[in-house]
């Protein structure tokens, strides 16, 4: 009877830990979130940064440019806590230890490239932090796998994001005007990026053989447009911040691109998450061999 009895608690006791994520993979995150980090923070120095302070211009500068280092700073956020699981020790306490770090540093450097203009420094520093520990929470449950692939799908999102902004600053067309957001292409093109996304997690899970479920997947398809969504909220209450102290009075046009811009955001978020989580869907229920049955 003791022995039947003790039988469920060591049961519990030994049961094993989830499949983690490979070293290829977490490689490849901290690779790309070290060079886009550090990459974001001296592009949005060398466009604003001033030897004498930021005048209004460059406020309204700094404002309009505040999207891409915090989407990059959450996404940083979660992939320093993946890595950081990645040593020895609890896994708990060190992803919170490795996203709370990418945190500081990200904030830190940002402080440290704007310190001419102390409050300026001190609200862009806190700014990123926040994102970059809003990031770290896609890295704390203990059923990583599809955290992780939806990492790889923003990593995903963001070379798209870059690729886009090489193709507006060599040509100009409807593709870098604002009010063409609502046009076939705004609408197309974020639904086009979702599904690439959406298969780039698919294919990490499938390639690591985790037997996730289909809530996993559809989880990991979602994860980028959430990173998205999550940056515009933030993005849009540090703007508001920085243009408040940088800026006396907003001009009636950087009002209206501001406006533009967030709505053209939010709309473009929801709908790669809902392009990703379909995407992933629909390739976990068509692309993965299906069980045998049993006789």
């Amino acid at each position: 009877m003791t022995d039947t009895q003790d039988s469920p608690a060591a049961t519990v006791d030994e049961a094993p830990e989830p499949k983690r994520e490979g070293t290829a993979a977490t490689a490849v995150l901290g690779i790309g979130a070290l060079a886009s980090l550090v990459g974001v923070l001296l592009s949005l120095y060398s466009l604003t940064g001033m030897a004498d302070g930021l005048d209004e211009t460059g406020a309204v500068l700094l404002a309009l440019s505040l999207f891409s280092p915090i989407i990059v700073a959450m996404f940083a956020g979660g992939v320093g806590g993946v890595v950081a699981s990645h040593f020895g020790g609890p896994r708990l306490p060190l992803t919170v230890l490795g996203f709370a770090a990418v945190a500081l540093a990200a904030a830190g450097t940002a402080y440290a490239l704007f310190s001419v203009d102390a409050a300026i420094a001190l609200a862009l520093g806190l700014i990123l932090l926040g994102s970059a520990a809003v990031g770290g929470l896609f890295a704390l449950p203990r059923h990583r796998l599809p955290a992780v692939a939806g990492l790889i799908g923003t990593l995903v999102l963001l070379a798209l994001m870059f690729l886009r902004g090489l193709l507006e600053s060599s040509s100009v067309s409807l593709f870098s005007d604002p009010l063409d957001q609502y046009g076939a292409l705004g609408t197309v093109a974020p639904f086009v990026t979702g599904l690439i996304c959406g298969f780039a997690a698919f294919l990490y899970l499938r390639s690591a053989r985790a037997g996730t479920r289909m809530v996993g997947y559809l989880c990991a398809g979602a994860v980028p447009g959430a990173i998205w969504m999550l940056s515009t909220v933030a993005a849009q209450a540090g703007v508001e911040t920085i243009l408040s102290l940088g800026v006396d009075e907003v001009a009636s046009l950087d009002e209206a691109y501001l406006t533009l811009s967030f709505q053209w955001q939010y709309n473009g978020s929801m709908t790669v998450l809902f392009a990703g989580a379909l995407c992933a869907v629909l390739a976990y229920g068509f692309l993965l061999p299906k069980p045998a049955k049993r006789s």
